[in-house]
């Protein structure tokens, strides 16, 4: 009952080795520059039968994707010391802040902690993360 007849005889079947992708994988940006570089490596400009327009357009894809890396990095570490000037900026300010059971708190910012991703503030001897802050008062606002 079964046909075969339309099965293509010569389709290869891809090994469980480390030529291509396991199902599940994602395609990250590593793995297009390792196909990419292979691609090139293998290329033959003086080949009539190739496109050169096709490996200009494969380098400067390329070159975009350093760019953008490289621009991704950047922000990424600008990101990280805005966080880090916006935590020091609560130093010695009047917080209210969301507690770890949910319930609000206020005190004071008595000292910040930037070892970690995201910087911790010290309220009433316990760290918080400084999104766990809700309002900033200013201390000493009203003594004139």
């Amino acid at each position: 009952m079964n046909d075969l007849t339309g099965v293509n005889q010569e389709t290869p079947v891809q090994s469980s080795s480390s030529a291509g992708p396991m199902p599940g994988q994602n395609f990250d940006s590593d793995m297009f520059l390792q196909l990419l570089v292979t691609q090139l490596r293998y290329q033959d400009p003086m080949s009539e039968q190739q496109d050169t327009g096709d490996m200009i357009t494969q380098l400067t894809m390329f070159t975009m994707l350093e760019q953008v890396m490289s621009l991704q990095e950047s922000l990424e570490e600008q990101t990280e010391s805005l966080g880090n000037q916006q935590a020091l900026g609560l130093l010695n300010q009047q917080v209210e802040i969301t507690g770890l059971d949910g319930q609000p708190l206020k005190g004071i910012v008595s000292a910040i902690d930037l070892s970690s991703s995201e910087p911790k503030i010290t309220v009433g001897g316990h760290d918080y993360p400084v999104s766990s802050v809700v309002r900033v008062e200013g201390v000493g606002a009203e003594d004139g």
